[in-house]
């Protein structure tokens, strides 16, 4: 397969820190989808619907494995950020938790999580409707790599429902997942 999976990570992870330097904002949780036996086989991302804390976060994330289950894709990079993750879960100590992006590399048979935490430098303030967020520059630290660890309750989740490998129409489901407030972004296929 290309190099698209070694190079995405690090547009995604130039991509965050750009919106945390100018929105302030943690990119919401995502999947980029792969159809490994394609020549080209990156086919785009899905970003989670905004979510209510608890259930709601979990039921909302795990949603993110219905399409690519449904196109029977071959594997997956989720993206989340650890600490915005684990507050919308309502965990004890998220406050305290590092603050980091987690990338997932998911196949079939198991995964790879690369963690990338920063330290983050308050830069200044964004509006955002009728609030103020603080914006910052991601100042990142040492990443590191893990083998099969275990994840946060909803990534097991949408894992679940990803290696399902369901038998529902991608249409209908692409459209019940926009009109839920998932947003998805394709790849453009010219020739």
């Amino acid at each position: 397969m290309p190099d698209i999976v070694e190079d995405l990570p690090s547009i995604l992870l130039d991509a965050a820190a750009a919106a945390l330097r100018q929105t302030g904002i943690y990119p919401r949780p995502q999947v980029h989808m792969f159809a490994e036996d394609m020549e080209s086989p990156y086919i785009g991302y899905i970003v989670c619907r905004p979510f209510y804390r608890g259930d709601d976060a979990v039921t909302a994330i795990g949603g993110l494995g219905l399409l690519p289950s449904v196109m029977g894709l071959t594997r997956l990079l989720v993206l989340w950020e650890d600490r915005d993750l684990r507050t919308a879960l309502g965990m004890p100590g998220s406050a305290e938790a590092a603050t980091g992006m987690s990338l997932l590399d998911a196949r079939p048979d198991g995964h790879t999580l690369r963690w990338h935490p920063f330290e983050a430098e308050p830069t200044g303030l964004a509006q955002h409707g009728p609030y103020q967020v603080q914006t910052v520059k991601p100042r990142w630290r040492k990443p590191a790599r893990f083998e099969n660890v275990p994840l946060l309750r909803p990534i097991p989740d949408l894992l679940a429902i990803w290696r399902e490998l369901r038998r529902d129409d991608i249409q209908r489901t692409a459209i019940g997942l926009e009109k839920a407030g998932y947003e998805m972004h394709w790849i453009s296929r010219h020739g």
